[in-house]
């Protein structure tokens, strides 16, 4: 039976009364066939800054992993098993976070663009890799898309190229995908047109970053030019007469591209919207509490929230809802942390308070300190009672 909750003002001190749950098997066993993926981490991550100003959007956490475990994940749980990263350079960072991919499930190779590609020259520049249908993913997507379903559906339609599609209240801040039905009731959508952020607000289908190709679709693609998928690549299949074909996925989706998203998809996670790999599910207060995380008994913890390994909540700190403290964050007595993301290592001094926020790796947030609607990069500090934003 499930061990009995623990008060709704307090946490306990023993790790059997706050260690989360078990994590539930993987629901969606792999399927046949097994293809090649490649996802495409080859920006600045310009959008997303300052979070991603020394650091891959591939290694920005979600919860305490980091985010390339999520896609390396959706892929395995559908069969594939071989994945290429494309990326500007190969870091260190990303090389000791992934290694050769075994920890994960998976073979991982890295291709480094050396110069501007566009999204579309980073998949010319592997060309010669991907001699049969492959899947394609944007690298700052966040989905459950059930990706043996999407390549049953290229197959089916004997696709150039397949869309997943995903149903948003405005489209304008990403690619719109119009469609068709196809010549009978069974088979797959056609793709009748694309544009990539139109000018009008509204909602509609967009592209949800997340693709089948095959390997004619490389043709498009001229060789030693900085190219784009979205702007280039894509309307020119569409021309070309080439079948197109879409899928239409229901479930989550979300673009972690910037600040704001990035800070929703942690409330989504913690409320159960979307599956993070490897992250135990909440005791049955609503928090997920990591092996080695300290709390001390007179701690308030609020739930939905996360406490990563190796933190410490002080006596009297207030944490939640929607608190997401990550490795080894230190939250001193009478502090208060509500609706944030801190990153490892941050520390918040006593009687501070944090609200609404992002906190880069190893911030330190001093004694009686305020913030609040604020994104911090690595290693800010917060000098002793300010204000940020400072409000009389």
């Amino acid at each position: 039976p499930p061990p009995p909750p623990p008060p709704p003002h307090a946490s306990a001190t023993r790790p059997t009364r706050l260690r989360a749950l078990p994590e539930q098997a993987d629901e969606e066993p792999a399927r046949e066939p097994a293809m090649k993926a490649v996802i495409l981490m080859g920006g600045k991550g310009l959008r997303l800054r300052p979070l991603t100003y020394r650091r891959s959007k591939a290694i920005v956490p979600i919860l305490s992993r980091p985010f390339l475990a999520t896609q390396l994940d959706l892929l395995r749980r559908a069969g594939v098993d071989e994945v290429v990263v494309a990326v500007a350079s190969v870091t260190a960072r990303v090389e000791r976070a992934f290694g050769d991919g075994g920890d994960h499930g998976v073979s991982l190779t890295y291709s480094a663009e050396g110069h501007p590609r566009g999204t579309g020259g980073a998949l010319g520049k592997i060309r010669t890799q991907l001699t049969e249908p492959f899947l394609c993913l944007n690298g700052d997507v966040l989905t459950d898309l059930p990706v043996a379903d999407l390549v049953e559906t290229h197959r089916a339609a004997g696709a150039l190229l397949t869309f997943s599609l995903a149903p948003v209240p405005d489209a304008s801040a990403y690619g719109r995908v119009e469609t068709a039905p196809g010549p009978t009731p069974e088979a797959p959508l056609r793709v009748t047109g694309f544009s990539e952020k139109p000018p009008a607000p509204g909602p509609g289908e967009i592209n949800a970053g997340v693709y089948a190709m095959s390997p004619a679709l490389l043709d498009l693609i001229p060789r030693g030019k900085e190219v784009s998928l979205e702007h280039e690549v894509f309307p020119a299949a569409i021309a070309s007469g080439g079948p197109v074909a879409a899928y239409r996925h229901d479930g989550y989706f979300r673009d972690i591209g910037t600040p704001a998203r990035y800070h929703q998809a942690h409330r989504d996670a913690l409320d159960g919207r979307i599956r993070i790999p490897g992250a135990p599910a909440p005791n049955p207060g609503g928090v997920i509490v990591e092996p080695e995380a300290s709390i001390h008994p007179e701690a308030q913890l609020r739930g939905p929230s996360f406490v990563g390994p190796g933190a410490q909540v002080r006596a009297g700190a207030r944490i939640g809802p929607y608190a997401v403290l990550g490795k080894r964050v230190t939250v001193e007595a009478e502090a208060q942390v509500e609706d944030s993301v801190l990153w490892a290592d941050v520390r918040v001094s006593e009687e501070a308070r944090v609200q609404r926020s992002i906190l880069g790796l190893g911030s330190f947030v001093g004694p009686g300190a305020r913030v609040a609607d604020a994104v911090l990069g690595d290693r800010s500090t917060v000098a002793g009672f300010s204000r940020l934003p400072h409000r009389p």
